[in-house]
């Protein structure tokens, strides 16, 4: 076009400087001037022009995806007046984000861009029609300094989304803390009622949430893969995989047979090199078995001496072998035993059997009291289940796939995180060891994943000397100052979280900590840090309805995973 415009002016110009070039010619000259200017004008103006249609069009394609699935997270008792007005914020934040730098503060200028939406909720689409002047190259500069109205494009475009059949990878981290085991309601003509215990409402929340997955025949071809992984301060991988744990002919965690076997839970590897949140897989570096060690052993003259000092018997921390069970086929975890702490309800891995995982949360997902609430490892092993690098380890050729394409599929990995309590190891109160005396504050803790409170099994940079116990929240203990000990727990979690959404999982987080809870706003703030967005943190919801509705809205959007058309 350039080449085309330079070469028709030099040679009008070479024209009107001939001396032939006279007369009655000029008027037919100019004429043709003219319309060889306003040709060349027009068609740069339409190339510009059909750039910006293009453009507008693909941002408001991407304006019409988010606005659908912001749709599904919204109340469903709006009319739609209300929901066309929460939804245009959406759709111009994501139209003008998408527009080329170039156009978008001409976009942004007030009155210019006009947007109309048609949401179908029964569809679980949006139309989006943007309408926006975005200024031509040539009429719109030149007629514009001679004081014509300024030519500019208009552009209507309709957007809409259509249900299909990508890959949607789901793993529940579920808390199964002996707190899960309490009501949502901290008091009240509810609190007292079965149905309304934290677990309960887990237990029938994620089944509902399986039953919208497997509705309408929405998994027939295995679309949908969906993992199970309940937590306290440690996991059960099962039995099975013994081959994970690198001692598990060890002599010091021989188990006596009233105990009955290894119970399948395991310990955290070490901090080092980060292994205790890594992608490592058993083969490269291995766990060790879950043991949890009776104190009846454990310095026997401070005990003897607690023991003078109280005027009587002190009761241990974990005295499994002071119990006479008799032979147990199934191990009590929530009694003194090598297994206490250890979650009886073992990791799913994915699943396209939905009914079969729906068996495992009926009847399987029991809270098992002990140790205390470390969430990073819901998101730790959410992780590993969702990794392709993992595949090997969980035996299946099928799940997990690779990261984000695989093949012409678009394979959604999501991580749910749900929990009911700030990180905390538990204090052993009135039992050895614990807080017999008003400074013994070693060894405090029940047994967790990374042992006891003070064993020195993980620790922040630079307070080695402090061990696990610098990083751990008691339930009011201190280390002096008066301010809690909390920060190495959260920031694993935070850690966890952040390199989860660096894979591409996208999270959200639940709370099911009743309402006036002294931990409310803490986990409140916790658990929003985690999510993908605050849109991901379904943290408002201290009641049985709360919950139910963030596993539906869940629920929602994943069976309503679309594409552009």
């Amino acid at each position: 076009m350039r080449v085309l415009a330079r070469t028709n002016i030099s040679h009008i110009k070479r024209f009107l400087a001939s001396r032939r070039a006279a007369g009655p010619a000029i008027p037919v000259v100019a004429a043709f001037i003219i319309m060889s200017l306003v040709g060349i004008a027009f068609v740069g103006d339409h190339n510009y022009l059909v750039q910006q249609r293009d453009a507008l069009k693909a941002a408001s394609a991407a304006a019409g995806l988010a606005t659908a699935l912001r749709m599904n997270s919204l109340d469903s008792g709006l009319n739609d007046a209300e929901l066309k007005a929460a939804l245009i914020p959406t759709a111009r934040r994501y139209i003008l984000a998408n527009l080329p730098e170039k156009w978008r503060a001409r976009a942004a200028e007030p009155g210019n861009l006009s947007i109309r939406l048609t949401p179908n909720r029964a569809a679980g689409t949006v139309d989006v029609r943007a309408d926006a002047a975005l200024s031509g190259i040539v009429f719109g500069r030149w007629l514009g300094s001679w004081g014509w109205s300024e030519i500019g494009i208009r552009t209507q475009v309709a957007v809409g989304t259509e249900r299909i059949e990508n890959v949607v990878e789901l793993v529940l981290a579920i808390d199964v803390t002996g707190s899960m085991s309490q009501s949502i309601y901290k008091s009240g003509p509810n609190s007292s009622a079965p149905e309304n215990k934290r677990i309960e409402i887990v237990r029938q929340a994620a089944l509902s949430l399986l039953d919208t997955l497997s509705s309408d025949g929405s998994n027939e071809s295995g679309r949908i893969a969906v993992g199970l992984v309940p937590f306290n301060t440690t996991v059960n991988i099962t039995a099975e995989r013994h081959g994970w744990v690198s001692d598990h002919d060890a002599p010091h965690k021989d188990i006596p047979p009233q105990f009955g076997p290894w119970g399948g839970c395991i310990e955290h590897r070490p901090a080092s090199a980060d292994l205790d949140l890594s992608l490592a897989t058993p083969s490269e570096a291995p766990f060790t078995m879950w043991f949890s060690p009776s104190t009846l052993e454990y310095r026997p003259a401070e005990r003897e001496q607690l023991a003078l000092l109280t005027g009587g018997p002190v009761k241990g921390n974990n005295d499994w072998e002071a119990v006479n069970t008799g032979v147990s086929p199934t191990p009590k975890y929530g009694k003194p035993s090598p297994h206490f702490g250890c979650p009886g309800t073992p990791i799913v891995p994915l699943t396209t059997d939905l009914d079969g995982l729906k068996q495992t949360v009926r009847h399987q997902l029991e809270p098992w009291p002990g140790g205390g609430t470390m969430s990073h490892l819901g998101v730790v092993w959410g992780r590993r289940l969702l990794a392709p690098e993992w595949r090997d380890a969980w035996g299946d050729p099928r799940f997990p796939l690779d990261w984000g394409l695989d093949g012409d599929l678009m394979n959604w990995k999501v991580l749910v995180l749900l929990t009911d309590g700030l990180n905390a190891t538990l204090d052993g109160k009135r039992v050895y060891p614990g807080r017999y005396l008003p400074h013994n504050t070693t060894y405090v803790s029940d047994y967790t994943g990374y042992g006891r409170v003070g064993m020195n099994a993980i620790h922040p940079p630079g307070t080695e000397s402090e061990g696990f116990r610098a990083g751990s929240r008691f339930h009011g203990i201190d280390d002096g100052d008066g301010d809690p000990v909390d920060t190495l727990l959260d920031t694993l979690l935070r850690e966890s979280c952040e390199f989860a959404k660096q894979d591409g999982i996208e999270v959200f987080t639940i709370s099911a900590v009743p309402q006036g809870h002294k931990e409310e706003r803490s986990l409140q703030a916790l658990l929003t840090n985690c999510a993908t967005s605050p849109d991901h943190a379904f943290v408002h919801n201290s009641s049985r309805e709360g919950i139910q509705d963030a596993f539906r809205t869940i629920a929602q959007q994943l069976v309503r995973f679309r594409r552009i058309y």
